[in-house]
């Protein structure tokens, strides 16, 4: 046998073999069709949430303002005399801020005194002369009624003398002076617009669902930009609303015996609210429902999807607080956009001893 005819016989028996091996090695089993009850259902992640206590704290913009402001005018006409601060300047009760020219009016002030002094002479003397019998009850009229003129005379004297000085009503700072040394002025004309910063008013506006929750006397926290905060106390609360932004104006106040604080500063007024049992959830998993309504999604019994609308009362880096949950609930934090109310899922916990 030669070698072609050799070769020819071993492809013919490798292949005879090939064909066989079916017999001996059958092919390997189809797998089974997993029958297992979450098969084609969309999976989730959940996570188990208890009610716990919280203090929300409402935080709202506002602005400082003076605590007062007035403005100090003329009373009488005259020349400006002297003035005696600067615009800036700090003041006490009390203190002079402009002083008008005395035009004779300290003398008006001594013969009115003098009068009063002399009508009160000839009224006792003529009682006096009275009990003896040798004056009428016309005579003593008539000097009574002289006594009670310069009297009047005499108010209206020391008037226009107190009306030289125009003083400070209250301690504070002279914002505004509007006269100069040698001004001549008359009645109503501004001399100086004084402010009191401490205590510093602090002004915001509420809406309507939060001004009830608010009392006069409340503590609160003015804060400004920078991080610092200082203690605050509520002192009005309006009862009309405005009638364009329809909401309640409220004030605080805020000592500022240094009067490091400035009026026309803008911050937050922050007032620790009483505590309610809420829950705190990440701020992702929250929705909008068809009307606009914040909702969340959670499992149900069978691990069914639920639609549940919840209140935000307030929120920070961890997460937000809400209202409106069951006291434990299984929340769905991931997967809650691909599935429906009342759909099936796969539910896989966060923390597998929570299942």
């Amino acid at each position: 046998m030669n070698r072609n005819i050799r070769q020819a016989v071993v492809m013919a028996l490798v292949v005879a073999l090939w064909f066989s091996s079916a017999l001996w090695w059958p092919d390997d089993p189809a797998p089974a069709v997993d029958a297992s009850p979450q098969a084609g259902l969309t999976q989730i992640q959940a996570r188990w949430y208890q009610r716990q206590p919280h203090y929300p704290v409402y935080t709202v913009s506002a602005t400082t303002q003076p605590n007062r402001r007035v403005d100090i005018k003329a009373q009488a006409a005259g020349m400006i005399s002297k003035v005696a601060v600067l615009r800036g300047a700090t003041v006490a009760a009390g203190d002079l801020i402009c002083m008008l020219d005395d035009q004779g009016r300290r003398a008006a002030l001594r013969a009115a005194q003098a009068a009063v002094e002399r009508a009160d002479l000839e009224h006792r003397g003529v009682v006096s002369l009275k009990r003896g019998g040798f004056q009428s009850d016309l005579a003593i009229a008539r000097a009574l009624a002289e006594l009670q003129a310069a009297r009047s005379a005499l108010a209206v004297a020391r008037n226009t003398v107190d009306h030289l000085r125009m003083v400070a009503p209250f301690a504070g700072i002279v914002e505004e002076r509007a006269l100069e040394l040698g001004d001549y002025v008359r009645p109503g004309q501004l001399c100086a617009t004084l402010v009191e910063l401490d205590p510093l008013r602090v002004v915001t506006q509420v809406a309507a669902a939060n001004i009830n929750q608010l009392r006069i006397g409340q503590s609160a926290q003015f804060g400004l930009s920078s991080g610092d905060k200082y203690p605050a106390i509520i002192t009005y609360l309006a009862h009309t609303a405005d009638t364009t932004t329809r909401t309640y104006r409220v004030e605080a106040q805020v000592a500022n015996p240094t009067q490091a604080l400035r009026a026309g500063l803008a911050g937050e007024l922050e007032v620790a609210l009483p505590s309610v049992a809420a829950q705190l959830i990440p701020a992702a998993v929250l929705q909008l429902d068809d009307a606009g309504r914040s909702m969340v999604k959670v499992l149900a019994e069978g691990d069914r999807v639920v639609n549940i609308n919840v209140q935000i009362i307030s929120g920070n880096a961890s997460g937000v607080w809400v209202q409106g949950l069951p006291p434990r609930v299984a929340l769905i934090t991931v997967g809650q956009n691909y599935v429906i109310a009342g759909e099936r899922v796969d539910a896989v916990f966060s923390d597998p001893l929570e299942r």
